[in-house]
Order: C-alpha cells, then sequence, then structure tokens
C-alpha cells in the first residue's frame, strides 16, 4: 500500500473511531450527546406550582420528530436532559391525568442550562391511555397493565429522575413481578442495568422486552447501541434495521444506522442514509451526516461535492466548534 493509501486508510480509521465514541456517550435514557447544552423542563400546574405527578417528557425537533425523552419526579416536576445543540425545540408531556400538551422552546448558544416552564391542566376523567398501541415506541401490551405494577414503575421513573438507581432498579422489578409481560419496566431496567455498567444484565432486559413485544422499537434500538459500545457493528445494523422496520420515520435511528454503516465500510449504503436524513431533516443536531458523506465523497474523488457538504453542515451547525476546520477543509477542496 502506497503513502496516499495508507492515509486514507487513517483517515477513514480515525473518522470511525470519532463517530463510534460519540454513538456510545449517552446520558439518561439512551439520548446521544451531540452538543454542551443542558435543558431542564419543569412541569407545573396553572398556578406555577410543581406537578405532584411523574409525567413522561419528549423534547422533539421543530418538526416534530422525537430526539429524546425523561420523567418528571413528583416533588419538584423537572425533567433533565443533557447533551443537546442550541436552536429551537420542542416538548411534549403526557400521562395520566393531565392534557397533553405539547410547546416550542429555544436553547440559546450562550446558555449552559435552558430551563423551559411549561404549564398543565387535569383531566376532568381519569379514564385515559397514554399512548395508541400504533405507536411503535410503546408497547400494546403495557396499555393493560395492572394499576399496582404501574404505580411500581412510576416510583422507580420517580427514583430515576432524582438520580437514585438503586430504588429505581428495585421498584421496576417489582413492577415486572407484578406484571412479567411489562415492556417499558423491562427495557427501562435494562437503562438502568446498562448506566450502571451491567451490560449482560442490560442485553436480558432489552431482549425480554422484544421477546413480549416484537413491534416495540426502542428495545432494537438499545440492542443496538450495546452492540456499537462492545465493537459488534453488524449485529447492531441488523438491530438497527428491525427497530427501522417497525418505524420508518425515526430519523434518531437512521442516524445510528448512517454512522454504524460507515464503521462497516459500507460506504455506498452510508451515503443513501445520510441523504435520506438530509431529506427529512435540517435539524443541527443530525447535521453530523454530512461529516460522514463528506468522507465517503472524498474517498469516491468527488472533491466539490464533499466540499458541498461540508458547507451544509456548516449551514445548520454554524456555532460548531469544528467550523473553522471544516471551513478550511472546504477552501482545499474547492477549485482554485
Amino acid at each position: 500500500m502506497g503513502t496516499s493509501g495508507q492515509r486514507n486508510s487513517i483517515n477513514t480509521l480515525f473518522v470511525c473511531l470519532w463517530l463510534v465514541g460519540n454513538l456510545v456517550a449517552q446520558t439518561g435514557a439512551g439520548q446521544l450527546q451531540m452538543g454542551n447544552h443542558s435543558i431542564e423542563i419543569h412541569v407545573v400546574n396553572q398556578s406555577g406550582a410543581p406537578i405532584d405527578a411523574s409525567l413522561r417528557v419528549e423534547v422533539l425537533s421543530t418538526s416534530g420528530l422525537h430526539m429524546a425523552e425523561a420523567y418528571s419526579n413528583r416533588e419538584e416536576g423537572v425533567a433533565n436532559f443533557d447533551g443537546f445543540s442550541d436552536g429551537v425545540f420542542q416538548v411534549r408531556i403526557t400521562g395520566p391525568g393531565i392534557e397533553p400538551i405539547t410547546q416550542s422552546f429555544q436553547v440559546a448558544a450562550t446558555e449552559a442550562t435552558h430551563r423551559e416552564y411549561v404549564r398543565v391542566e387535569r383531566k376532568d376523567t381519569n379514564s385515559s391511555s397514554e399512548a395508541s398501541s400504533s405507536d411503535p415506541t410503546v408497547s400494546a401490551q403495557d396499555l393493560a397493565v395492572p394499576s399496582r405494577a404501574r404505580a411500581e414503575f412510576d416510583k422507580g421513573m420517580e427514583a430515576y429522575a432524582k438520580g437514585d438507581n438503586g430504588p429505581a432498579q428495585a421498584a421496576l422489578k417489582r413492577a415486572i413481578e407484578l406484571y412479567p409481560g411489562y415492556v417499558k419496566a423491562h427495557n427501562n431496567l435494562g437503562v438502568l442495568y446498562q448506566n450502571a455498567g451491567l451490560v449482560k444484565e442490560a442485553v436480558v432486559e432489552y431482549s425480554k422486552a422484544v421477546a413480549f413485544d416484537p413491534k416495540f422499537a426502542p428495545g432494537y434500538v438499545n440492542l443496538a447501541k450495546l452492540s456499537i459500545a462492545s465493537g459488534n457493528l453488524a449485529e447492531a445494523e441488523a438491530e438497527l434495521k428491525k427497530a427501522l422496520a417497525l418505524d420508518p420515520g425515526a430519523v434518531n435511528v437512521l442516524f445510528l444506522l448512517c454512522s454504524t454503516e460507515f464503521g462497516r465500510r459500507e460506504y455506498p449504503e452510508a451515503l443513501a442514509t445520510a441523504h435520506h436524513i438530509h431529506e427529512m431533516t435540517r435539524e443541527p443536531q443530525y447535521a453530523e451526516v454530512h461529516l460522514i458523506s463528506a468522507k465517503i465523497l472524498i474517498a469516491q474523488g468527488r472533491p466539490r461535492d464533499a466540499a458541498s457538504e461540508y458547507q451544509m453542515f456548516i449551514k445548520e451547525r454554524p456555532a460548531d466548534s469544528r467550523s473553522e476546520k471544516v471551513k478550511a477543509l472546504i477552501v482545499k477542496l474547492s477549485p482554485q
């Protein structure tokens, strides 16, 4: 192999390692760290007091794409998120006893932590369902969870929101004892095990989640992330494709697939997936696909197209710390 070939191989290896390192840098329930901003969602009632309930809090892109979720704690009514870039997002709050609500908010580049206060209204009836069985992120089996098991699950999520992983694990185990087919409890217990470094135990719980409900997409995604962390990209790709078969519009899963395909040197497939993501969204969280595309296009001898990808990265992530280096690459690739 010549010097040029060696340099290209080293560069490709560096990018692969950089991507895999970023893929496994996670906080909370498997959200990717793509930025250095934190978000606090404060759930309050109409008078401004914290809501004394454990509610599902989701952060969405402006186009409604799911990015991360957590549960508010009862004492303060707060759900915490880390690893976000600056930009405009949406928050959606759902749960028993409240009217679902979605509102937009903006994280400024100068904010280390953005605090968003969301007022929710109580429902007049207790007969509510958190989600439809057609939602691939919610198990149909979980719609029939007994009240005692659901109460233990809520206790576990409250403890998790406060960082008390031991009590959270214990509560989720009790929920599963009361209802062995509690898919979301298995999945979230797997997240707690994963955060504690108990990988084998996490695999068992994620596997149980998808065994009880083969249409539960998050279980496959979490199994894929563990495979990525262990370096088994082929297995990760297979799990991601199962998730996408259930939820083709899940951009966060497509991003993981693109990075995994790149790591496996499946360059035509990675380029196609990156272009598909770009067609679906211009959200800063997914601008990394342009770096992947540019690297592939350079290897294919297409410098102008690579420069175009770098320019799209700058447009979507103008405040990124790598912007100056990317701009220098654009100059090198552009015809003189």
